[in-house]
């Protein structure tokens, strides 16, 4: 077995539905790369976003930690001054300090000032939009600089993962760090010619029958370099679908702390340590991927920091997952669900929700669609389940309030 560090790389979808793989269950979009990855790696089953929006959902799988203990709660916009804080360690940082070549390249949105930039928070290499397509002035970066402010957007796939190869080509000879944050499927829906009317699944399923091809192009790159062994390959998404997509008969979308919103399709590939048709029906989180790259990598996490992330490491060589105390899934800056177990309690019903139907507690394992409220049998399950929901608000608002 090789002894060399691993590779990584990560595909970041933005509003893919955790029903719009093959693998998930869809029969209207093909996807045969990303279920290549998962019959020839491992499948989770209920992998959790660390939040139902864009700008969260990315702080917290760049930083293990919960978005709201640094004051990014919210989607950012193009005149917002906000942005990643200097204090907040990323996986590019962790993992440059263990020596990896890291590149960012796609949909940043942790801010658009200088100091928000990619390049600044530990990418060696940056080549994307700072914020959601649907945002103006829409420019295209590389590294710092805008270099172009009309974006033909149908383009933008080919055009990242040309990038992603060209990156993995340059430092074949050395550990790398590939984070790659496609622009689609969020809305306006782009895509080139050859894929337009492909998919049963409209122009939405079109970028993603797109995404899936030029996924292949890497997966073939690393065949091609000698490669495939020593890298691990994650596919997934931010938050649950928008307007279009398929979140696989779960409840709510985005914005939504029900499933639908929260739960990501995510599949993986290390053929080093994962066996072929590996799946973990454990619950897990994006914020694991901070702990658990630093972990494999040999990189050190940040002191003085709490990462609620946990090393999931184990999940990946079919061993058992790491006892965690809870979930908690908050919409903005508003807490309004935890999961223990099995249990998932809501005190928030979102945007777009009827406060008056809480509080609601389910089974998500006999319900994971969330369609039976149960509170009414088991109050105290509910006021354990709201007494840990609180005292974690308090102590996230402590944090936040102490920047």
């Amino acid at each position: 077995m090789s002894d060399r560090k691993p590779n990584f790389i990560v595909i970041f979808m933005d509003d893919m539905g955790y029903g719009d793989m093959g693998c998930f269950g869809s029969t209207s979009i093909e996807t045969p790369r990303m279920d290549q990855i998962a019959g020839e790696g491992i499948k989770f089953t209920q992998m959790y976003s660390a939040a139902p929006i864009c700008t969260p959902s990315r702080f917290g799988i760049l930083t293990g930690r919960y978005p709201q203990r640094a004051g990014l709660p919210r989607v950012l916009f193009p005149q917002d001054t906000d942005g990643l804080p200097d204090d907040e360690t990323t996986i590019a940082e962790v993992l440059g300090s263990a020596g990896y070549a890291t590149q960012c390249v796609g949909k940043w949105h942790l801010g658009c000032l200088p100091e928000h930039n990619p390049i600044r928070h530990g990418f060696d290499e940056y080549f994307g939009l700072l914020y959601s397509n649907d945002m103006d002035p829409l420019h295209l970066y590389r590294g710092e600089e805008a270099i172009e402010t009309e974006v033909e957007q149908a383009t933008l796939t080919r055009r990242y993962t040309d990038e992603v190869i060209d990156f993995i080509e340059r430092n074949q000879e050395r550990p790398f760090f590939a984070y790659l944050a496609h622009t689609m499927p969020h809305i306006p829906l782009h895509v080139e010619e050859e894929f337009r009317g492909r998919s049963a699944g409209g122009t939405y399923g079109d970028t993603i029958e797109c995404i899936d091809h030029h996924l292949g192009r890497i997966m073939d790159k690393l065949e091609e370099l000698g490669l495939v062994e020593d890298t691990m390959v994650v596919v997934t998404s931010d938050n649950g679908p928008w307007f279009e997509g398929s979140t696989g008969g779960l409840r709510g979308r985005k914005f939504d702390t029900y499933e639908g919103g929260v739960r990501m399709p995510f599949v993986a590939q290390w053929p080093r340590a994962i066996k072929p048709r590996t799946v973990c029906f454990e619950p897990a989180s994006l914020l694991d991927l901070m702990p658990t790259f630093a972990s494999l990598a040999g990189g050190e996490l940040p002191r003085g920091k709490t990462i609620d992330g946990v090393d999931i490491s184990a999940a990946f060589r079919a061993e058992a997952m790491p006892s965690r105390d809870a979930f908690y899934y908050y919409c903005i800056d508003s807490l309004n669900a935890v999961r223990v177990g099995n249990w998932k309690l809501h005190l928030g019903a979102g945007p777009d929700g009827n406060a008056k139907e809480m509080p609601q507690l389910f089974d998500i394992h006999g319900d994971p669609r969330e369609s039976y409220n149960i509170a009414n049998r088991y109050p105290d399950t509910v006021e354990e389940l709201r007494s840990r929901l609180e005292a974690f608000d308090a102590e996230v608002k402590a944090e936040c309030g102490q920047r």
